[in-house]
């Protein structure tokens, strides 16, 4: 569903694994004789103007099952939503400045040492133009987390980052 200003989406992934192997050979792997994956996507965000400031409030939800990862053998259930809240102004023909503050909630249904909730705040630049044919983007900015693992004192991380994108006109 999608509109001038508001956008909501769903993805639905769900994947069966039927090992073709001899019992003897999936032993081997530690292979069970079928494996699989679901996952679910949902996303809502709503895009305004005010004044000289665009707004969007964004929810996202990730709900993923799965027999096995790329790291574990085991059994994996987890929930993660997200909320967000979006500002872009126009500081110059070609730059922007965007802020941004989101809120995360991970729970893993299997392992309650995995979950956590985090808050996190961004600010960057970011510029556009185009350079003999390509279409250039610049992004600068930082990012502040704290994020509080269940039973464990909450961190506090900085990252600052510089970002081009190249790409055909």
């Amino acid at each position: 569903l999608t509109s001038a200003k508001l956008q909501v989406m769903s993805k639905l992934h769900w994947v069966l694994f039927d090992q073709r192997m001899a019992p003897v050979q999936r032993q081997k792997y530690n292979l069970d004789a079928a494996d699989f994956f679901f996952g679910l996507i949902n996303k809502a965000s709503y895009r305004y103007g005010w004044r000289s400031l665009t707004l969007e409030p964004r929810w996202k939800s990730e709900f993923r099952q799965q027999s096995r990862s790329l790291y574990a053998a085991e059994d994996q259930t987890t929930l993660m939503e997200l909320f967000s809240l979006l500002l872009e102004t126009q500081l110059l023909q070609a730059t922007r400045l965007q802020a941004g503050v989101e809120y995360a909630w991970f729970n893993d249904f299997d392992r309650d040492l995995q979950d956590f909730a985090s808050l996190s705040w961004a600010l960057q630049l970011a510029t556009e133009s185009a350079y003999l044919g390509y279409r250039i983007q610049a992004l600068a900015g930082f990012v502040v987390e704290r994020k509080a693992f269940t039973g464990v004192e909450a961190v506090t991380t900085t990252e600052s980052f510089v970002t081009l994108y190249a790409g055909l006109q």
